[in-house]
């Protein structure tokens, strides 16, 4: 089941040179570990910049944004089996 969320999240990230990943989050007083991640994209230019991580836990699928503009995270998205 895909459910649009668009909430705020608290993230931790690991940084490598020229790269960031999300490497666990916190939602609705949950924590979430990711294992993988899917796949990263891009919209937008310069401050207005978004880059999108598809991510997952073993369990769910979700769809982060990291906001250029105020160095905001927000789970766009969760996908499960429901």
């Amino acid at each position: 089941m895909l459910e649009k969320i668009n909430e705020s999240i608290e993230i931790i990230v690991k940084f490598a040179p020229g790269k960031v990943s999300p490497v666990r989050f916190l939602w609705r007083h949950q924590v979430y570990q990711l294992s993988q991640i899917n796949l990263i994209h891009q919209a937008g230019a310069g401050a207005d910049k978004v880059i999108y991580f598809s991510a997952s836990d073993n369990v769910n699928f979700f769809r982060l944004a990291f906001h250029n503009n105020d160095l905001s995270w927000t789970l766009e998205e969760l996908y499960y089996d429901g």
